[in-house]
């Protein structure tokens, strides 16, 4: 029986450790359509997803012109690149903003905040692009990795790489970002140690 997804919740941890079974096209497939459902600003759905199986790459992720030698990855079974299309971001924010509009979804004040919001984006500086992206990308792999549990699979979000390195392998173009890399495979895990996690008192505002 699947776990629900407070279980899915308490069950995800950062997985380093793989089997070598490789993942079907259809487990692919089901965490690239967890992280399609996920929400975005504007509904601008700016991810973009790179999915590497190859033994080469996986084994040249590994390596220090991709990720400071982080060796375990190349156990990994897939590797997914998560990108934010920046272009993409601007354009379809655009488009949803003249939807509302238009359709008189969002009038007033609150159609004016979204208008000057999308404006402002689309003269922002790459990095500002980047970051408004990024948080929306960042929603999505949050879905992949919750699927993953239900599917009885791992996943390890990894932020630290070269990043022109990998856009020059993969051939992705000047408006895409990478944003993480999801390692993703079945747990060969020795024992799961317990997450350290602060206390709600700790983290809840009065």
């Amino acid at each position: 029986m699947a776990p629900s997804v407070s279980e899915a919740i308490a069950a995800r941890h950062s997985v380093r450790a793989y089997a070598p079974d490789p993942l079907s096209q259809a487990e692919i497939e089901a965490l690239l359509e967890a992280g399609r459902n996920a929400p975005s600003s504007l509904n601008s759905q700016p991810w973009r997803f790179k999915v590497v199986t190859a033994e080469a790459d996986r084994q040249w992720f590994a390596t220090s012109a991709a990720s400071r030698k982080q060796s375990w990855l190349a156990a990994a079974p897939a590797i997914i690149v998560c990108c934010a299309d920046l272009a993409g971001y601007v354009r379809d924010s655009q488009a949803s903003a003249f939807f509302y509009k238009e359709n008189k979804l969002i009038e007033g004040e609150p159609m004016a905040g979204i208008e000057k919001y999308v404006a402002r984006e689309a003269e922002a500086a790459e990095m500002a692009k980047f970051g408004a992206g990024a948080m929306n990308v960042a929603l999505a792999v949050s879905f992949m990795m919750l699927r993953a549990v239900e599917m009885g699979l791992g996943t390890c979000w990894v932020g630290m790489f070269d990043e022109q390195n990998i856009k020059n392998r993969f051939g992705l173009g000047p408006d895409l970002r990478v944003v993480c890399l999801l390692a993703v495979g079945r747990p060969a895990e020795a024992s799961v140690p317990p997450r350290k996690r602060k206390a709600l008192a700790e983290i809840v505002l009065p």
